[in-house]
């Protein structure tokens, strides 16, 4: 018999969910809308599925959540969930997804409407809400009370559609939960309940159509220009994070372009700082600053004047190293252009050579007045120098490195730090991959904190994920 993954049980326990909300709510379920009302809401949701962006890591999201909002205020949520449930199952059979897969986004999908309906009519919702019709009994009180239960609704589908996605993109890439979160679905929260707004546009748009046509829904299709402005904003933070991406690629590049003996050496530091980061326990944004640094903690070195240093085979001579010495400043200044960066990032790029006893550069900081960052850098950066060939001396073993950074624990390196790298078996193990000759770019550096094996999810495609998967 097969051993039960996290996905399987994973999913065994969404569907599950799913099944017990829906059986429930087939107890509290208003009247049948209409067969054309609802192919409606479901060809409109397939247009909408089709124009999906993708996240980060191993997932896309679109703005079909809109519609999902809309079809659960005025139908309720059993016809809701069916709507959402079953536009999906058509989607995901259209692109041929792999049946857990499709069971999955199903599931979750209809689980979010269910769920939020649900508490929706608890807290004293209505389907679909007294507000829309516009009627004169409305009062600036019902109308607050009415708006804050929307967004009580919409919140609840956002959270559990991304706690569902974030758990499922965590197990099947072996990354932490936290990271995928910070990075999937943390940044966009805001931009899914702003837009959620849209699904009373949408509601309104409906009955308003409904009362002048027989063929009502076709007013769906007047919202679905503005869904798409929705999407394009969506695409554009999507963009600009690949363009981030893409820019540290390019510097990178170009700063070993400078010297052939280090190639991969930025790449090779960042992964192993990424992994002591996490070791830290800290949180996913300044692991990810901290990943940043440390791939940025030479660009200075693309100044013309180190071009020979870098070069030269031979010892440097004392004005050649002071020379040289001035790259952490430079890279610091360089770095401190992109707004973004500057603060954290900017702070450890400058101080990744000061010492723990204070005899490093360019400001003799000492201690804890070194940010963590840069302390980190420290030891990344020493460690990559020792466990890879250089023109003057081949790699060290494991066992030397260790010894080494314990010879200088206390007077060049954090204490806490090298005794944690020395401890953690996760470390030790991205030390070891490292030591593998093939480059890597920065979007493809070994996973930190779990094994490199590729799951079937990761094989068969994209994940529907977020905010409408």
């Amino acid at each position: 018999m097969k051993r039960l993954t996290k996905i399987d049980l994973l999913v065994a326990f969404v569907t599950t969910a799913t099944v017990v909300a829906a059986v429930l709510s087939w107890y509290v379920r208003m009247p049948y809308p209409g067969t054309w009302q609802l192919v409606c809401f479901m060809a409109v949701l397939f247009i909408l599925d089709q124009t999906s962006n993708p996240l980060r890591i191993v997932a896309t999201g679109s703005t079909s959540f809109i519609l999902h909002l809309a079809g659960g205020i005025l139908f309720g949520g059993y016809w809701g969930g069916l709507i959402a449930g079953a536009s999906t199952a058509f989607t995901q059979v259209y692109r041929r997804q792999p049946v857990i897969k499709t069971v999955f986004n199903v599931a979750q999908r209809t689980l979010s409407v269910l769920c939020a309906a649900g508490l929706y009519y608890l807290l004293g919702g209505h389907s679909p809400p007294t507000y829309l019709y516009g009627t004169s009994g409305v009062t600036a009180e019902m109308l607050q009370a009415d708006l804050g239960l929307f967004f009580v609704y919409a919140s609840t589908y956002i959270a559990i559609n991304a706690l569902t996605v974030t758990g499922a993109v965590a197990f099947s890439t072996e990354r932490s939960f936290k990271e995928v979160w910070h990075l999937n679905s943390r940044g966009v929260l805001g931009y899914d309940l702003g837009a959620s707004t849209i699904a009373i546009l949408v509601a309104w748009l409906f009955l308003k159509s409904e009362e002048g046509s027989a063929y009502g829904p076709f007013g769906l299709l007047g919202v679905v220009l503005l869904i798409v402005v929705v999407r394009h904003v969506y695409g554009m933070y999507r963009r600009l994070q690949s363009s981030g991406i893409e820019l540290l690629d390019l510097m990178v590049k170009a700063i070993e372009a400078r010297d052939p003996y280090t190639s991969g050496h930025s790449i090779r530091v960042a992964t192993l700082a990424k992994a002591m980061a996490q070791e830290v326990g800290m949180s996913s944004a300044e692991v990810e600053q901290v990943y940043t640094a440390a791939l940025l903690h030479d660009v200075g070195k693309i100044h013309e004047e180190f071009a020979p240093l870098l070069r030269k085979e031979t010892k440097l001579t004392p004005e050649e190293t002071a020379l040289l010495q001035t790259h952490a400043s430079k890279s610091a200044d360089l770095v401190g252009i992109i707004s973004s960066f500057r603060g954290n990032v900017q702070d450890a790029v400058r101080s990744h050579h000061e010492r723990w006893d204070g005899g490093g550069y360019p400001d003799g900081l000492a201690g804890e007045r070194i940010p963590l960052g840069a302390r980190i850098i420290m030891i990344s950066d020493t460690t990559d120098a020792m466990t890879t060939d250089r023109p003057y001396r081949k790699r060290l073993a494991l066992d030397a490195v260790i010894s080494e950074l314990q010879k200088y624990e206390g007077s060049q390196f954090d204490p806490k730090l090298v005794d944690m790298t020395i401890n953690s078996v996760v470390i030790r193990r991205v030390i070891a991959e490292l030591q593998s000759p093939t480059e890597l770019p920065p979007s493809r550096i070994p996973q930190v904190g779990g094994s490199k094996r590729v799951t079937r999810w990761r094989d068969s495609g994209l994940w529907k994920a977020k905010s409408a998967f």
